[in-house]
């Protein structure tokens, strides 16, 4: 149904001192600062995970070499999906309209099509509990008991669930210095920042971010300090007590992948005159290893 005069009389006549449309200000992108993004070359794409070489056994004199060799794991199948969102004007109305309104509809295009991805990314991490949404080893982004291929099962949560607190901290990190490969061999990642909600902003402050070991009148120095932690508020998770730490870009493995970039578009139905405006983007997201995160629903 396109917008018409008849629906916005108000915008037609010259007796409004202002005209309040709710977008305000916008905050600039939050998934580009965690999230891999890349271009997928076609769709869909997959990834296939491998399992290099275990650990050298011994070879008793005059024996034979004992081989070795990859093995391989699960797979990730990464299909963009298709989104989009047009207005429609009748041009009576573009005329008449006194208050430069319907030019602003045309701008909210972009902020849906910004919402769009945001929503779409945070995702993985919304569901990052739930083992509906698996990864290569068939179980959530954080779990107590990822299956290896060869080896015994790891965790990337804690159990309980523990809020965002020194001690939950301090753990995650104890996890990433035990992580291992699929073939048991030791895995360096080093977590580089938290993601939290706005609930726990300033406890971040006074955990990440003092000198002295917060939350005690005693002088002690602030162990995590040197842990050189950044953090950020992601406002798009769902819930408000949960938490992860999170390696570098490129080192974890969660991915947002574009098909299409946002494309905008406009014309003017020949048969009414009507101007329509279009944008239209096809994007995905997830992943497949869950090393490199470690998270817990607080």
């Amino acid at each position: 149904m396109p917008i018409q005069r008849g629906g916005f009389a108000p915008l037609l006549a010259v007796d409004l001192r202002q005209v309040y449309i709710e977008t305000g200000k916008e905050r600039p992108l939050e998934y580009p600062l965690l999230f891999n993004v890349d271009n997928m070359e076609w769709n869909p794409v997959k990834d296939q995970q491998i399992a290099g070489l275990g650990t050298m056994p011994t070879k008793p004199e005059g024996e034979q070499f004992k081989l070795d060799e990859p093995v391989l794991g699960g797979t990730k199948e990464y299909l963009a999906d298709p989104f989009g969102l047009a207005i429609e004007v009748t041009w009576e109305m573009w005329r008449d309209e006194m208050y430069g309104i319907m030019r602003e509809l045309v701008a909210e295009l972009q902020r849906a099509s910004r919402n769009r991805q945001e929503v779409d990314a945070w995702s993985v991490v919304n569901n990052g509990f739930d083992n509906a949404f698996p990864g290569f080893d068939g179980v959530s982004l954080f779990n107590t008991a990822h299956p290896g291929i060869r080896e015994g099962s790891q965790a990337n949560r804690p159990s309980p669930d523990v809020g965002f607190s020194i001690t939950g901290i301090q753990n995650a990190i104890t996890r990433f210095e035990g992580m291992v490969n699929s073939r048991g061999l030791p895995r360096l990642m080093t977590p580089v920042m938290a993601v939290i909600t706005a609930t726990n902003k300033y406890a971040a402050r006074e955990i990440l971010g003092s000198s002295g070991k917060p939350f005690t009148a005693d002088n002690e120095i602030n162990a995590l300090v040197q842990e050189d932690l950044s953090w950020m508020i992601a406002h798009y998770i769902t819930s408000s007590t949960a938490w992860f730490l999170a390696a570098a870009k490129g080192v974890h493995d969660l991915n947002f992948l574009w098909r299409d970039q946002p494309i905008f578009d406009s014309f003017d139905d020949p048969w009414s005159k009507n101007a329509v405006f279009t944008s239209y983007q096809r994007h995905t997201k997830g992943f497949g290893s869950y090393r490199g995160v470690d998270g817990s629903t607080g």
